[in-house]
């Protein structure tokens, strides 16, 4: 029994192995424990340890955790069971580059006039924003002030598009034929 316990008991779960034996599973761990045996590390914690140690550098806790399937805090105790570490200023650029694309994730969610997901506010007019990545994917192009939006001959103009747009606030005028600078942000 002891040598089908020192084979089973590393590589299997305890109750799998006190059925096998037909015993308890607290006197298989007893018998472990006198006998100085110990579990292998499970493949699966393997592959998780290899991939956190891959990216910790580069993606937050939670990024890793929805890789992986797992809770964010499953991820910082096998961070900190590998012996890894991020210095405050490294942790703070991680913060600040997750916030940034959540922002930009969110704007583009507005732009395309889906609902927002979180509760930041990215943008001050929603609609505005919304009629104004239209009228751009149109044709017209964005001024350096961004309430003015400039035509073209060759911009195919809508009257309704146009109308809404001036009830929100937009103007439009002709494209300027000297080198005035433009913009075409959002």
């Amino acid at each position: 029994m002891l040598s089908r316990l020192a084979e089973l008991y590393p590589v299997e779960t305890t109750a799998h192995t006190a059925y096998m034996l037909q015993i308890g599973v607290t006197a298989v761990k007893e018998k472990a424990r006198e006998l100085g045996l110990e579990k292998l590390a499970k493949s699966r914690w393997l592959e998780r340890a290899g991939h956190i140690s891959r990216h910790f550098d580069n993606r937050s806790y939670a990024e890793m955790a929805g890789d992986l399937g797992v809770s964010r805090t499953t991820v910082s105790r096998m961070a900190r069971k590998l012996g890894l570490s991020r210095s405050k200023a490294k942790g703070y650029a991680m913060s600040s580059r997750v916030r940034n694309e959540l922002v930009r994730r969110e704007r583009r969610r507005a732009v395309f006039g889906l609902d927002p997901l979180t509760r930041l506010k990215v943008i001050s007019h929603r609609a505005k924003v919304r009629i104004r990545s239209r009228l751009k994917a149109n044709g017209y192009i964005t001024g350096v002030h961004r309430n003015i939006l400039y035509f073209t001959e060759a911009t195919c103009r809508k009257a309704r598009l146009e109308a809404k747009a001036t009830r929100l606030g937009l103007s439009f005028l002709p494209f300027p034929e000297d080198n005035t600078p433009l913009s075409n942000a959002i």
